[in-house]
């Protein structure tokens, strides 16, 4: 069987969210608990998964709330406070939630708050986070640390979490599966995607060709600035011909020209940043630096 730090170490190349959507909901699941369902995402309410268990001997449903996050959670003077605060915000937004039971034909409440993490939790940030239990009312924080996340896992989930991350068992290997992928890049850069995509949707063909060109032989440049001959030698054509796309670019500030040449401006620049972020992500990965630029065409280009 596995070690649970290697279990641990595969966890933690997952994105939280696709951590408790594709692990622990088959493994809560497969646990017995009731109603389990991913609600993290855009829409989250200080929650990732949700379910209920069922009391004794009335068999009321009493609702749960788990917030997943990688890493220990430490709150000291150097550790993890903004992260500690964040759980804290999490659980207090998870408390309020109404939860509609179309089967009971109610609103319902979390009475138990659960923070799994794949590291450990100290006892200053219990304390901190358990401020969000307020007096007078049936509500519980509860801790799943990553030794009992990975003890789930090697009981419930062993065979399935092997094929998952495609492990042998007598390797006891981490998996090679990209962490940096379309899924993981669009989750965590939406926003800076987005102004690219809106950028692009404002030019016509021949201007967007200019653009992209530009990017390119910044990118094969290592940066700085792109010669007018080299540019037209990708586009095949001549200056005189795209003299009036030249001139709306410079006017809009997606291009910047001098006589040293061409270089991205503007929201322009963002498609620079873009790829500059997505090879970043790469190499803290130690995953192909040299797979940013197909990336950035698959999301942008």
């Amino acid at each position: 069987m596995l070690e649970k730090e290697v279990i641990i170490e595969n966890l933690n190349s997952l994105h939280e969210h696709k951590m408790a959507r594709d692990i622990f909901v088959p493994v809560l699941v497969k646990m017995g608990c009731k109603g389990v369902k991913f609600t993290g995402g855009a829409d989250e309410v200080g929650i990732d998964i949700e379910y209920y268990e069922l009391t004794q001997p009335e068999n009321l449903k009493s609702y749960v709330g788990v917030q997943f996050k990688k890493g220990n959670l430490v709150y000291s003077s150097g550790g993890s406070k903004n992260s500690v605060k964040e759980v804290k915000n999490q659980a207090e937004e998870a408390f309020d939630k109404e939860i509609h039971d179309i089967e009971e034909h109610s609103t319902k409440f979390i009475s138990r708050f659960v923070v799994a993490t794949t590291g450990d939790i100290n006892e200053k940030a219990r304390s901190f986070i358990g401020k969000a239990r307020q007096k007078g009312h049936d509500r519980r924080i509860d801790y799943w640390t990553g030794d009992r996340l990975a003890e789930y896992i090697q009981d419930y989930w062993y065979e399935e979490f092997l094929a998952y991350f495609s492990l042998k068992e007598s390797e006891g290997m981490v998996s090679d599966e990209c962490i940096v992928d379309l899924e993981y890049l669009e989750e965590n850069y939406q926003d800076i995607i987005q102004k690219c995509q809106k950028m692009r949707a404002t030019v016509n063909s021949l201007e967007w060709s200019i653009v992209e060109n530009i990017l390119y032989l910044m990118i094969a440049n290592q940066g700085g600035t792109v010669s007018l001959a080299d540019l037209l030698m990708e586009l095949g054509r001549t200056e005189e011909f795209l003299s009036e796309e030249f001139r709306h670019l410079i006017e809009l500030e997606y291009v910047y020209a001098d006589e040293s040449g061409f270089s991205l401006d503007g929201h322009a620049s963002n498609l620079w940043q873009l790829y500059e972020k997505i090879s970043d992500e790469l190499i803290d990965a130690e995953e192909e630096p040299e797979e940013a630029e197909s990336l950035l065409k698959a999301l942008v280009l």
